[in-house]
């Protein structure tokens, strides 16, 4: 599956053998809520407070599942009574942005990897499932909203941090 984000990140879409599945997009350019449609549902992952840094995945309006994200643990997703992990490996030379971002489920089996690449400083996106024939296309965009969580914070501590 081939992934293309657009308009300063605000639009993307999930390709599949040329097809476009999903389509998604954030509401607002500072908002860091995802709406998108799979499936002729709506769905949504909403920030569950101002201050908060869990995540609620609704369909259709109700909740089926969350994205949980701490400094101590790290990122989880819980969707259908199941929890995953996102770990992230640098793929490539050691000079390369190239990474691999693999979930896994129960922290221990392999579900999905994003394959990240910066080619002449355009993005490029590709996900892989474990098992071709059970895509989880909302675990796919929840994944992609986790990577892109890890990243921000990888380049906020990067940059110092606080006072810096």
């Amino acid at each position: 599956m081939k992934i293309e984000i657009a308009k300063n990140n605000k639009e993307f879409k999930i390709f599949d053998n040329d097809k476009i599945i999903i389509k998604g997009r954030k509401p607002k350019w500072y908002s860091p809520e995802i709406h998108f449609f799979y499936n002729g549902k709506t769905y949504e992952l909403k920030k569950k407070g101002f201050w908060a840094t869990s995540f609620t995945i609704l369909e259709s309006g109700h909740p089926i599942g969350d994205i949980n994200w701490n400094f101590k643990t790290g990122s989880k997703i819980i969707l259908k009574n199941k929890e995953y992990w996102l770990k992230t490996e640098k793929a490539g030379k050691w000079y390369a942005s190239d990474r691999q971002y693999i979930l896994y489920e129960n922290g221990k089996t392999p579900v999905l990897t994003i394959h990240y690449a910066l080619k002449k400083w355009k993005e490029s996106l590709e996900a892989e499932f474990k098992d071709k024939d059970h895509t989880d296309c909302v675990l796919l965009v929840c994944a992609l909203f986790l990577m892109r969580q890890q990243q921000s914070a990888q380049n906020s501590a990067a940059a110092g941090g606080f006072g810096a």
